[in-house]
């Protein structure tokens, strides 16, 4: 078999850094809309520009995750894969989905719900901190948790930093209605505290990407798939917070199962 030229080590890099990227975009959004509600403050009330730079965060961090999906994608198909790719890519998961969505989460608590700045930068911090200590393990199992794994130890930090966006993304779109607006309020400081800790448990949760594309599906199985992309793209602001929360609170749920079940481990690792 002939080797890949070595040149071909830049495409996957490349992908990553698409990644980081992103990431940065979307962090200068959010510093935008944080300097677009300052420069608002004195009118009485937010201005639109305010939502269209969170919005725009969201987006930009959507498409970091797009990146995050491929680069694995592409060093395996170039025969690239290197101690080097995962370095680079948790750091920059690291980025957008550390950084970032500790930031959204901290621009939309201090500036629109209210919240004192201490508070919102601790629990920003805490999601934070949940996300480096995620990826750190990661780096260092990066041999167990290999590409075509079908579970994850701790919630994924893609999947938390998606929790925090469709949130954010649903406030932005739903701001109008005063129900909403008063439980996304109450409920969005418990979920970023839940999502930081979850990351870093070593509580299992299923790859459903590869599970999907990997494994033979039943007609009746594809139905249930094709209708829930239909749920989805009817209300998107809706569904996909509703999918995200339920896939975080999935860990938990698999934990006692397997438990009850006699169950301890998953992928050969211990689920303590």
């Amino acid at each position: 078999m002939r080797k890949p030229l070595k040149s071909m080590v830049a495409l996957p890099t490349l992908v990553t850094l698409g990644n980081t990227f992103c990431g940065f975009l979307a962090a200068t959004y959010l510093v935008q809309a944080a300097l677009h509600f300052g420069a608002s403050a004195g009118l009485g009330q937010t201005q639109p520009e305010f939502y269209e730079y969170l919005v725009r965060a969201v987006w930009a961090m959507l498409l970091a995750m797009v990146f995050d999906f491929m680069d694995g994608k592409v060093a395996r198909l170039t025969g690239c894969e290197s101690e080097f790719g995962v370095q680079i890519d948790s750091l920059s998961d690291c980025l957008s989905f550390g950084v970032v969505p500790a930031l959204m989460f901290k621009v939309l608590a201090e500036y629109e719900f209210g919240m004192s700045p201490k508070a919102a930068l601790v629990l920003a911090c805490f999601y934070l901190f949940g996300a480096v200590l995620r990826l750190a393990r990661f780096n260092l199992e990066a041999d167990l948790e290999t590409d075509d794994h079908k579970s994850f130890k701790g919630l994924p930090s893609p999947a938390a930093a998606a929790g925090v966006a469709s949130i954010v993304y649903l406030y932005a779109s739903r701001r109008y209605d005063s129900d909403w607006d008063s439980a996304i309020a109450t409920s969005f400081p418990w979920i970023v505290t839940s999502l930081g800790i979850l990351m870093w448990t070593k509580l299992p949760y299923i790859h459903f990407a590869n599970t999907l594309l990997t494994e033979k599906r039943q007609p009746w199985q594809l139905l249930v798939i094709i209708g829930g992309i239909g749920v989805v793209a009817t209300e998107p602001e809706i569904s996909i917070p509703a999918l995200m929360m339920a896939y975080a609170i999935s860990g938990p749920v698999l934990y006692i199962w397997n438990l009850l079940t006699g169950q301890s481990t998953v992928d050969g690792e211990s689920l303590l």
